[in-house]
């Protein structure tokens, strides 16, 4: 039998796959997937145009609990940003110069909702 968490690792991975899909669909370049800090992760990351796009996929498979729009908290915002800044340091980027957005890609069920600058 296969564990709780990892039925919701691989749903978390199929829902990061469709978003991925979706946004190159409408244009954007991926960079990376599942970038680790030590207080958040970053989904995906994306490039639309000239400007890094940081992506929080949320999904639901129903909405019982709410919307996975509703998920994207102020404090998953705060930690992401952490995450963000994170990343432009490794990556010798400076925060100041480097053009970025943060966008949410909430999928309930099959409905894909694209929220970009969060």
């Amino acid at each position: 039998m296969l564990s709780n968490q990892y039925l919701a690792s691989n749903r978390g991975y199929t829902a990061e796959q469709k978003a991925k899909s979706y946004l190159e669909q409408h244009s954007l370049v991926f960079i990376e997937q599942n970038f680790k800090s030590k207080v958040s992760e970053i989904d995906l990351i994306m490039r639309d145009q000239e400007q890094l796009v940081f992506v929080e996929v949320k999904f639901r498979k129903n909405a019982s609990h709410g919307s996975a729009a509703e998920q994207f908290t102020k404090s998953k915002r705060n930690k992401l940003e952490k995450a963000i800044y994170y990343y432009l340091l490794k990556n010798k980027l400076n925060a100041f110069h480097t053009s970025f957005r943060i966008d949410v890609v909430a999928i309930d069920a099959e409905k894909v909702n694209w929220i970009k600058n969060v």
